[in-house]
């Protein structure tokens, strides 16, 4: 690759990582149908035209945009840590989940959930690039591990599924239960622990 390649890689990482950026920050705050590409350009920095040099739709931005905000950062902690042992690799996951689920961070992902139900071709656009294969990757995971003689014999569609279920219904508890909720109360690397601890060994004893 030539100086000149490298550099345009880079110009192109750069404006890309200011688009998403300002994206995610205009449809967290006014959601997918209020939001406008012009307003995320003027938050950018950048030309209306250059987003959709990198964007061809508002929908493909905001798909783009909940991938990094929800999906990228599991995908990178498990990329990073891919050689550790799992249950490092799982705390380190909960612990980055647990902490961005909460508060308004919740609500505002609710919103944006709820403005995917609410769009058939966001929705299809959703579960085909972003869910379909991210699943598809925490599935392997275990499958790799499964085979390896580390995990139980179970069914991987079936595992990942209900961890994430069982976070986002964690959450949901802690949002709806408020101030009161012992989600709430309890010291967040207490909280860390006891999910992964109740992931790996279940309730049984022994």
């Amino acid at each position: 690759m030539t100086d000149r390649e490298s550099r345009k890689q880079q110009i192109g990482a750069k404006r890309q990582e200011q688009i998403l950026n300002a994206a995610t920050e205009i449809f967290v705050r006014k959601g997918y149908t209020d939001a406008t590409i012009p307003e995320i350009a003027k938050l950018s920095g950048l030309a209306v035209g250059t987003i959709y040099i990198y964007y061809p739709s508002k929908r493909e931005l905001f798909i783009a945009a909940v991938e990094k905000l929800i999906m990228d950062p599991i995908a990178d902690i498990f990329a990073k840590k891919a050689n550790e042992e799992y249950p490092n690799i799982l705390k380190d996951a909960i612990t980055n989940r647990m902490g961005f689920l909460q508060g308004d961070t919740m609500v505002h992902l609710l919103a944006l959930l709820g403005d995917i139900q609410r769009d058939a071709k966001l929705r299809t656009i959703f579960a085909e690039k972003l869910m379909k294969p991210f699943l598809g990757r925490m599935e392997n995971i275990y499958r790799v591990r499964m085979e390896s003689g580390e995990f139980r014999k179970l069914e991987p569609a079936i595992i990942v599924r209900l961890i994430g279920g069982m976070m986002i219904g964690m959450s949901l508890l802690r949002m709806a239960e408020g101030e009161t909720s012992p989600l709430n109360r309890i010291p967040p690397k207490q909280l860390d622990d006891e999910i992964m601890n109740f992931i790996l060994f279940g309730l049984k004893k022994g």
